[in-house]
């Protein structure tokens, strides 16, 4: 598995942007390393005990892309 951790106070739209960068270079990331193949949006989704724990701003980027209702 591969974790992306951030501090507790990091502000909405940056969190945003780092899970829509993260999700546009999915592919890239998949070429280069192995372990990236299982760090994808739904992925994410799925591993999460409760969605509580993913960060607001990454919620409501998977919210735009359809990952989660």
């Amino acid at each position: 598995w591969s974790f992306v951790l951030t501090r507790e106070d990091l502000p909405d739209d940056v969190a945003y942007r780092l899970a829509k960068t993260l999700h546009g270079v999915e592919a890239t990331f998949r070429k280069q390393l192995a372990q990236a193949c299982e760090t994808t949006a739904s992925n994410t989704v799925a591993a999460a005990p409760k969605p509580e724990l993913i960060h607001p701003g990454v919620m409501k980027y998977f919210r735009e892309i359809g990952v989660v209702k």
